[in-house]
């Protein structure tokens, strides 16, 4: 079900090799839990900073609109942000029935050709994949709760003044398609670069990766289980809709009104992409793994947005590598040995054996939601045992993102001293 292999060859072709073809199934709950995130961290800096008290996100799809009685947030501290997302497929949507967005003909059979988008190409091992373009249609239902009627008509108009609603407006981000453990099996098996080496390092793979790719290729790790998965990284306009502002007569405790709340929708609308497609020159040799399908719910994975400029990095330093990460549990540990290589590790073997300060030659930065946390607060590293150790009980749903930088001359220098190199 996650691909389909073809002999493109026409029967009267001349050619000597035929192209072979592959489809790989994207992950949409990967994607709409992109989104999710997003919207979830756009709304809430519309509201004045630290407002909310309380926040819930139901990450389970919803069919209908957001349905709340009071005993669900009768324990909860007020202000209250509550988002529910659903997924409408049958919702008319910007080029709808056009080969540009949908399968109509028989297009992924000719060699790339029809609707398919480049993305990765390399000439040495003659093959190349696309990717198919949809346009996907997403819904937030919205509800703040707060305790008094006065708070309520504050925010409402507050809420009016601060954003536009009823009309359509472009917000501008940057999405993380998943890539289908099948595709990048079946990649590694053609170049004969393994996704990780002995050590269990991904840095040469990872390499491989985006010196054939028109879009940058990431990958986040996941907590405790240490699984890797890699991304697209593709900068995305959602067509945004906020709509249905309403505030209620609030709800009564005896006689006692204790709860206000201001309900509103959220309709966007982006592109995101259907399938993967391999066209290969030589036959290709399949790895069938059908992860894709075994996504129960929407997880909100929040992609972040960031540039070597907002790192300040002095003359000399540069950025290694960021990777993404959801924590599983409180106080979760982020390895960081299988994404450091050999020389970076002996560089900070030789700091801490020799009293030197570290500062001078790595530097880590952590994000979480696109937030910046604070090193001894929020987290702590361990750099003998090369672990992120995280302070932090509220893990739900949230993605952080490690920024690893290093002085790269200062490093060379010290790696020809250690290894007694010219």
């Amino acid at each position: 079900m996650g691909y389909e292999q073809y002999d493109n060859r026409p029967q009267n072709s001349t050619y000597k090799t035929p192209y072979q073809h592959a489809e790989f199934m994207c992950s949409a709950s990967h994607t709409y839990g992109n989104a999710v995130a997003f919207i979830e961290s756009w709304l809430i800096d519309l509201f004045p900073k630290d407002y909310f008290r309380s926040i819930n996100i139901n990450s389970r799809i919803a069919h209908r609109q957001i349905r709340n009685t009071p005993h669900e947030y009768n324990k909860k501290t007020k202000p209250i942000f509550a988002m529910s997302p659903r997924v409408d497929f049958d919702d008319d949507r910007f080029l709808s029935g056009t080969l540009m967005a949908e399968p109509i003909l028989d297009m992924h059979y000719l060699q790339g050709m029809g609707a398919l988008m480049p993305f990765f190409e390399d000439p040495e091992h003659g093959f190349e994949i696309k990717y198919q373009l949809n346009r996907d249609v997403m819904y937030a239902d919205v509800i703040v709760i707060v305790a008094t009627k006065m708070q309520q008509i504050d925010m409402v108009t507050y809420l009016q003044n601060k954003t536009v609603f009823n009309y359509n407006q472009n917000v501008k981000t940057c999405f993380e398609s998943y890539l289908n453990k099948g595709l990048l099996k079946t990649v590694s098996n053609i170049v004969n670069i393994p996704i990780e080496d002995e050590n269990g390092n991904t840095g040469k793979f990872l390499n491989y990766l985006n010196a054939h790719s028109r879009y940058p290729i990431t990958y986040k790790l996941q907590g405790s289980r240490r699984t890797k998965e890699f991304y697209r990284y593709y900068p995305v306009t959602i067509d945004t809709l906020l709509n249905n502002l309403s505030a209620d007569d609030g709800d009564k405790t005896g006689q006692v009104t204790t709860s206000y709340k201001i309900t509103f929708t959220v309709r966007m609308e982006f592109y995101a992409a259907g399938f993967y497609f391999l066209f290969s020159k030589d036959k290709i040799p399949l790895v069938v793994d059908n992860d894709s399908f075994n996504n129960a719910i929407i997880i909100p994975t929040y992609t972040d947005v960031i540039t070597n400029d907002d790192l300040f990095l002095p003359d000399g330093w540069n950025l290694f590598t960021n990777v993404s990460f959801q924590l599983e549990k409180p106080n979760d540990i982020i390895e960081l040995d299988n994404i450091l290589n050999t020389s970076i590790k002996a560089g900070i073997e030789y700091h801490i054996k020799n009293g030197l300060p570290l500062l001078d030659l790595v530097n880590i930065k952590v994000r979480k939601q696109g937030r910046e946390l604070l090193q001894g607060v929020d987290y702590k590293i361990d750099w003998e045992k090369l672990q992120v150790i995280f302070n932090d009980d509220d893990f739900n749903f949230f993605t952080y993102s490690l920024y690893f930088s290093i002085n790269t001359i200062y490093l060379n220098d010290l790696i020809k001293s250690i290894f007694s190199l010219k």
